[in-house]
């Protein structure tokens, strides 16, 4: 099993920071950057993204979507959001053959570099 590796630094004032190992703000699993006030972020591999919600959580309850560093508005979000799921699952569970061998496509979470 693949493990994402963190940086991880927290502040006295409570003020949270995940990194990859090249120093980016990155986080997978939730808000690379967690701050006392109750502003949050969500980065991947240094570009505010998330397809999961807002990007940009601000203390006063303001939001911002982002999706690899590209800013949206809330419905435009949606809709990329949408283009992009849907395009992934496209692919799930199609067959095919090579060399004589069928395989079946399944999601898989990985990085391409």
């Amino acid at each position: 099993m693949n493990y994402e590796e963190y940086v991880v630094t927290v502040y006295d004032n409570g003020d949270t920071y995940w990194c990859n190992k090249e120093g980016k703000l990155h986080r997978l699993n939730g808000p690379a950057e967690e701050c006392s006030n109750g502003y949050k972020t969500y980065w991947v591999n240094g570009k505010l993204h998330n397809l999961e919600g807002p990007a940009v959580i601000y203390s006063s309850g303001e939001v911002e979507y982002y999706i690899e560093d590209k800013r949206y508005s809330k419905k435009d979000w949606e809709k990329e959001v949408q283009r992009i799921k849907s395009s992934t699952k496209s692919l799930e569970s199609q067959e095919v053959e090579i060399n004589g061998i069928k395989y079946k496509l399944v999601p898989v979470d990985c990085e391409v570099k």
